[in-house]
């Protein structure tokens, strides 16, 4: 099946393809646009283009190719249980368990967010967006509890994604209380960096000021706990007004204060003799998706969502609050 656009109008002459692609058709977001152009499906005036940031110069026809083909594997719909905040026929709200990945990947095949979706939904998820993570607006790592947000038809994932796409994602507003090691200088504060792949670690990122993707984290230290004079943990609630991969944990590793329990941007050992054994050996990175407020893609509705800390970083929080702490 092939899908023609004109562009005509005057307002789209010098901006990007995959932008004016994605604010002219109801059927496609920037990413699957970007996924054609990669496959070579794309056609400007009858030439094949790759190029996602090459800028239109002029009235033009743009013809895409859709292919049907199936992926790689199919996704397994799996009877797992979901803790669903809220729903109606266009979107699902989810409050995400530790452990659960949210779509499969190589390694994980099955147990994830997405096989249970499959299971709920069949075949009334989108056909938009990539085909391992169908309806999936926002991701949250493995080990991350909370909110997530997930379109169930075409329209509602194709208006999400062009929030992203033209950078009006902080509209969709993530707040997140995570637990982490020693005290922050300032009580609250503005995070504001480039994040960008590590270069040895490839699995990490790391924050930087010179390249990258721009990443903005609000933060509020609310109560912390001292065991020595040097060696404290805290309660920290944080706002993304961005939405990179791994961003509140390197944030908050760049902050000098590394989120309990992660591993990956953590210390690599903790001081047993100092900490109680809850928090020494926290088997998961203590970060809760708390709060989730967005206007529903077709109604309009401003909607908040709020949920509390699940039992493992309750017990953190009950540490924090039960003794004597600084402010």
């Amino acid at each position: 099946m092939n899908i023609i656009i004109p562009i005509s109008e005057d307002k789209h002459i010098g901006k990007r393809i995959d932008a004016t692609i994605a604010a002219l058709s109801s059927d496609l977001s920037r990413t699957q646009f970007q996924k054609y152009l990669k496959q070579g499906a794309v056609r400007l005036d009858g030439k094949v283009i790759i190029d996602p940031a090459l800028k239109i110069s002029g009235p033009c026809s743009i013809e895409i190719t859709i292919s049907h083909a199936s992926p790689e594997y199919s996704i397994e719909p799996e009877n797992i249980p979901l803790d669903i905040v809220f729903e109606d026929e266009y979107i699902i709200v989810i409050n995400k368990a530790a452990g659960m990945v949210c779509h499969p990947a190589p390694g994980h095949r099955s147990g994830t967010l997405v096989n249970a979706l499959v299971n709920k939904m069949r075949d009334r998820l989108p056909k938009t967006g990539e085909k391992m993570r169908p309806g999936i607006v926002h991701r949250l790592d493995k080990d991350t509890s909370g909110l997530m947000l997930v379109a169930k038809t075409d329209k509602a994932h194709i208006e999400f994604a062009k929030l992203f796409a033209e950078g009006k994602g902080s509209l969709i507003h993530r707040k997140y209380v995570c637990f982490v090691f020693g005290t922050p200088i300032l009580k609250s504060g503005r995070i504001e960096t480039y994040i960008k792949r590590h270069p040895k670690l490839r699995q990490q990122y790391m924050a930087c000021y010179d390249s990258g993707k721009l990443s903005v984290t609000l933060y509020s230290a609310e109560k912390s706990i001292y065991f020595t004079s040097t060696k404290s943990i805290t309660k920290i609630n944080c706002e993304l007004l961005t939405g990179r991969t791994h961003q509140i944990r390197v944030h908050m590793q760049h902050n000098v204060t590394p989120i309990i329990g992660d591993v990956t941007y953590g210390p690599r050992k903790v001081d047993t003799t100092t900490y109680p054994e809850q928090i020494s050996s926290f088997p998961r990175h203590a970060l809760h998706s708390s709060e989730l407020s967005f206007r529903h893609p077709i109604t309009n509705e401003n909607l908040t969502f709020i949920v509390g800390l699940p039992d493992d970083l309750a017990i953190l929080e009950s540490i924090v609050v039960s003794k004597r702490f600084k402010t």
